[in-house]
């Protein structure tokens, strides 16, 4: 059995999530809430001015040391960037959604999370984005997204094969539905491209995107479903001949690459 991320299965102990701690939080902290607060509610955008740090130090009366660790935060973030010299300053940006997916993959990795749990999720969540797609994708996107399928696993190379059910939760036309599909990108590359798969299973991809993509692109969203849920049935099943379902989904050495 896999460990789980903050022994959340553990009856004895309650989950990490569920505690309550009275830290007294540091300057660095609330400044960094207060700019946070500004950026977001204040609806700014990308490439917006933020006070620079000079200024921030005036305004807030906080030390130089607070201020810097309080825009570190903020550019940890994502919220932030830092650019020096003479046109350089504090400019409002977007977290980059690639630095989630690899955070996302670290506690994956770190968890020893099996390849069976990971499938568990995928048949739960990407057959409702393909129905979800048939009834909300444009004609544009429809397609984009034939075409997306028609270019899965040619000239021997998997990651058109990823891109397309990135495309799919594009199609969807919900934030949600590509946020969370983006947040395992790292793992469905990491994790396909290691795989041991070869030119039938790349055949056996493609007709299967293509016959989603067809579905999408008739408006048909249980025939959508039904096909993506075959799909990840198949690739499943592929997967338990090598025995690989309850062994992790991305070993620790897949991070020495």
């Amino acid at each position: 059995m896999d460990s789980d991320i903050g022994h959340m299965g553990s009856s004895a102990e309650v989950p990490h999530t569920m505690r309550r701690y009275t830290r007294v939080p540091k300057a660095s902290d609330i400044l960094a809430d207060r700019l946070r607060g500004q950026i977001i509610g204040r609806g700014m955008q990308p490439g917006d001015q933020l006070a620079s740090e000079a200024e921030l130090i005036s305004a807030e009366g906080f030390s130089r040391g607070t201020v810097r660790e309080a825009l570190r935060l903020l550019e940890s973030d994502g919220l932030i960037e830092i650019r020096r010299g003479p046109r350089g300053g504090i400019r409002v940006s977007r977290p980059d959604l690639r630095q989630i997916s690899r955070s996302v993959a670290l506690l994956l990795t770190l968890a020893e999370t099996t390849t069976r749990k990971f499938y568990e999720f995928r048949k739960l969540i990407e057959p409702a984005i393909a129905a979800v797609a048939a009834r909300s994708a444009t004609e544009q996107q429809r397609g984009w997204l034939l075409a997306v399928a028609d270019a899965t696993t040619r000239n021997g190379s998997w990651e058109p094969s990823v891109e397309f059910h990135e495309a799919l939760a594009v199609c969807s036309n919900n934030e949600v539905f590509r946020l969370v599909i983006t947040m395992f990108e790292q793992e469905l590359s990491w994790h396909v491209l290691g795989e041991s798969l070869n030119e039938a299973d790349m055949q056996d991809t493609r007709r299967a995107h293509q016959s989603i993509a067809r579905a999408v692109a008739a408006g048909d969203g249980d025939r959508a479903s039904s096909a993506m849920l075959r799909h990840l049935n198949q690739f499943e099943r592929r997967l338990e001949v090598d025995g690989r379902l309850d062994e992790p989904l991305l070993p620790r050495e897949r991070w020495l690459q």
